[in-house]
């Protein structure tokens, strides 16, 4: 029987290597660099036959010989240590007999699994003599870049920035010459207004436990299953991030200043900045091309992008015949926020997510949020335990569901409903009378039901069909089902979808 070997290529501490600045121009660089070593190069070191599949962080690819699989291996490490200073690839490979692939691929992805577990932090020389340290990583400065020490790492990363904004607009060519993406952190946000930002991260479901269930009566069929699940994946999520620029370019309305002067905002509030005759919009992607995606927007769009991004994204069959179910978290946080920590925020965000679903039993996508206000740096399930836990329950209806679970209230239709019928009549405008409701709903279920009655006629909250009870107390259970909209109110701008 012949023998084959198997590699796999996998980026390893992406969380420090992308988002460990607060500079875009370095996290973009980043991104474009991990693309870089985990296709363009890969695809330059081999050849289609040798490719299983290529993209999102990582790669398999199937040689004939061992030796050829080492060189590869050999060459496009050395690539990495070149051209990509500090980015980690973590490389396995393991002989296997005809018809084992599959057996074996399973193999080598836990040990790629547990030796990223066990990876020892690398300890790179910080220098020798006498040496100046770069302004972003602490590493010995190699060049000086805009009057700023910077190290060989961060050079790779500012010279790859350029290219990284090239490979988006080929992704994305609906952007006209007209338009832009915001560069700068700076740039979201509007002053006297809003200074937030939204960090969106988001994962598709399940996805390691559907790889696993892909089977092939011989290798090259299994090899030809895993090659076209991970396509459809790729193109699930590319229509995703196209369906949700369309849906910017939907919402963007043009009018004049006092001066007479062109300015564009998307759905009227949220400005486009303007630099040197072309509006950016207030919207960037850092990570795209598979189903964990990050871009970061201006702070009140970002639960309703994220909100499209997810239903498209999930409404697509892959390749195993099954919908691409994700989830997503939503870190909305001021714009000069740590931005290593709004990423952290924005995972956690979408783990908690990924238990609802676990806890809902059913296929399905949801997302969850958080609006960090106050600036303070710390862990989400502290910040929850201690904001939103009251003596009658938890004040959080979220995560919630994109997709309709049979009697479950807990769903974005629900939440975007009471957000609508609060800008109606008798709610609309009254903002006190709002803030007595979220102090009413702070104590509980009787506090809700003297607050309804202080108001007369009868009022009743907005109707949550599966859950009766909230009208007349705003809670059922132990859960409260109005304090996310109110919550949400300065922090969410709806968009129209001409689709």
């Amino acid at each position: 029987m012949s023998e084959k070997t198997l590699l796999m290529v996998e980026a390893s501490g992406i969380q420090d290597y992308i988002f460990g600045s607060n500079k875009l121009a370095l996290n973009i660089g980043a991104s474009e660099l991990v693309r870089r070593a985990t296709e363009d190069w890969v695809e330059a070191l081999t050849t289609p036959e040798q490719r299983v599949y290529v993209g999102g962080g990582n790669a398999m690819l199937l040689f004939d010989t061992e030796s050829e699989a080492v060189a590869v291996a050999r060459q496009l490490t050395r690539l990495a240590l070149e051209e990509a200073p500090g980015l980690q690839l973590l490389v396995a490979r393991q002989n296997f007999q005809e018809g084992q692939l599959r057996k074996t691929h399973q193999e080598l992805r836990e040990r790629l699994a547990q030796r990223k577990l066990d990876r020892h932090p690398s300890t790179p020389l910080l220098g020798l003599g006498v040496t100046a340290a770069c302004v972003y990583t602490g590493a010995p400065a190699v060049d000086v870049q805009d009057g700023q020490l910077i190290s060989a790492e961060v050079q790779a990363k500012l010279r790859a920035t350029e290219d990284g904004k090239a490979h988006l607009r080929e992704q994305l060519r609906q952007i006209t010459d007209d338009y832009e993406f915001v560069y700068d952190f700076n740039d979201f946000g509007t002053k006297g207004e809003s200074s937030y930002l939204a960090v969106i991260h988001t994962d598709g479901n399940r996805m390691g436990e559907r790889i696993q269930g892909l089977v092939g009566v011989t290798d090259e069929a299994y090899a030809e299953a895993l090659g076209a699940f991970s396509d459809s994946v790729r193109k699930a999520a590319d229509i995703a991030l196209n369906s949700t620029v369309n849906l910017l370019l939907q919402n963007i309305v043009e009018d004049q200043d006092d001066n007479g002067k062109v300015i564009k905002t998307i759905a009227g509030r949220v400005p486009c900045p303007e630099k040197g005759g072309i509006f950016h919009l207030p919207f960037r992607p850092i990570v795209f091309g598979g189903d964990d995606v990050t871009f970061v927007c201006e702070g009140r769009l970002g639960l309703a992008l994220a909100a499209h991004y997810l239903r498209v994204f999930s409404a697509k069959l892959l390749a195993d015949k099954q919908l691409a179910h994700a989830r997503a978290g939503i870190a909305v946080v001021k714009s000069h926020y740590p931005f290593s920590r709004a990423y952290e925020l924005a995972e956690d965000l979408a783990a908690s997510a990924k238990v609802y679903i676990r806890e809902a039993k059913t296929p399905c996508t949801a997302l969850d949020w958080h609006f960090a206000v106050g600036g303070l740096v710390l862990p989400l399930k502290e910040v929850r335990e201690r904001e939103y836990k009251v003596p009658a329950g938890n004040l959080l209806l979220r995560p919630l569901s994109l997709t309709p679970i049979a009697n479950d209230g807990r769903s974005w239709e629900t939440f975007t409903g009471i957000l609508t019928a609060f800008d109606q009549d008798p709610w609309a405008g009254r903002r006190n009378k709002l803030k007595a409701l979220r102090e009413a709903l702070r104590e509980g279920p009787q506090a809700v039901e003297r607050f309804l009655a202080v108001y007369g006629d009868r009022q009743e909250l907005p109707e949550i069909k599966a859950l009766p009870s909230m009208a007349k107390q705003g809670w059922q259970g132990q859960r409260c089902g109005y304090f996310d909209a109110i919550e949400a109110l300065d922090f969410f701008i709806p968009l129209e979808d001409a689709q």
